[in-house]
């Protein structure tokens, strides 16, 4: 999920939580918190290899919270408490007064349960999350969310705001945060409900399938991309609930194998993006100069229709008549044409038209 959602989510725990025993400071501190394990996107600065093998790894594990939640909380209660200690400066709101709630526990759980929104809002999205980091390096992933969801981001905010303007009521802010989480906890199972239904609707016009998968689009819930697998071939299409009865107009593309597709996929990047991808990779080879291949694999779980269709991203290389890969596999990024017509399209899609 996005790092601002990422905020909102951990402020919004920290709210429903600690709003009376904390404070409003409670808040800030939780959404802070609640970004740290996407410092791990440090890794990109290396390559993007890197970044694949590495992001949403040792952060975003079930155990990262509980083992690194007590530092940063015995931080974030050493800081508060100066923070209470130093004069105010002329001008200047004064901190709250310290309450005998307020103690290094609270401060703990605030920090460790933070951290743990972190790796349950990505668990949601296509993305995938090592959950389970380093006792396995499989990545979770229910295809319920996008990676930008406007409609879960705002139900956050609503509590947020709430939570700050009602200075002197903090049990309703505390009521509002949980209704908040309560709402977005729905939200995120409609997702799951919304992939059941369109995979079965695939399943209808197409018959029993090897492989059908459902994925979220950006902003909204109701519009999802669809990917069939079939030995011979991938279908590509979308759907929108608001217009069931309309059936999914279907994109094939016929699937590629050779020395040269078996090369690239056997080395050392190709099997990093082969687990990456999930096995949501679609393989090409083409000439090139000097009797050479040209070998792409693309990430089936985001795409758009048009340029970008079999997916946003994936990696290349040469491979030479004799199954030799020629220089580096190389990552590639493809961005989707933007312009307000192609907008104005694809918001007609999700409308069902």
């Amino acid at each position: 999920m996005d790092s601002v959602t990422q905020m909102l989510l951990g402020g919004a725990v920290a709210q429903a939580g600690f709003r009376r025993r904390l404070g409003r400071g409670a808040m800030v501190a939780g959404a802070a918190i609640a970004l740290v394990p996407d410092l791990d996107v440090a890794a990109g600065w290396i390559n993007t290899f890197t970044n694949w093998k590495h992001h949403r790894g040792l952060t975003h594990s079930v155990f990262f919270g509980p083992v690194v939640g007590p530092a940063l909380g015995w931080m974030a209660w050493k800081w508060h408490r100066w923070r209470r200690r130093t004069p105010t400066p002329p001008g200047m709101v004064p901190a709250l007064p310290e309450t005998p709630d307020e103690t290094l526990r609270s401060w703990i759980w605030l920090a460790i349960l933070a951290l743990m929104t972190h790796w349950l809002i990505d668990l949601p999205t296509s993305y995938g999350t090592q959950a389970l980091y380093p006792l396995s390096d499989f990545r979770f992933a229910w295809n319920a969310l996008g990676i930008i969801d406007v409609v879960y981001s705002l139900i956050l905010i609503v509590a947020l705001v709430i939570g700050f303007a009602m200075k002197n009521r903090p049990r309703f802010a505390e009521d509002a945060a949980a209704v908040a989480l309560i709402l977005v906890t729905a939200y995120t199972l409609t997702g799951l409900a919304i992939n059941g239904h369109v995979e079965a609707r695939a399943r209808e016009q197409l018959g029993p399938e090897t492989r059908v998968t459902a994925y979220p689009t950006l902003f909204q819930p109701v519009y999802r991309r669809v990917v069939v697998e079939r030995p011979d071939e991938i279908l590509v299409g979308y759907h929108s609930v608001l217009n069931d009865a309309k059936p999914i107009d279907w994109k094939r593309f016929p699937r590629e194998q050779g020395p040269a597709i078996a090369a690239v996929q056997a080395s050392e990047r190709g099997r990093l993006f082969t687990w990456f991808s999930m096995d949501n990779a679609y393989w090409t080879s083409r000439p090139a100069e000097n009797a050479n291949s040209l070998v792409e694999a693309s990430d089936t779980r985001y795409g758009v229709p048009g340029d970008t269709e079999l997916g946003f991203w994936g990696i290349s290389a040469l491979v030479d008549p004799q199954g030799n890969i020629v220089g580096e596999v190389e990552a590639f990024n493809r961005r989707p044409a933007a312009s307000s017509r192609t907008l104005g399209d694809y918001w007609k899609a999700v409308l069902g038209n």
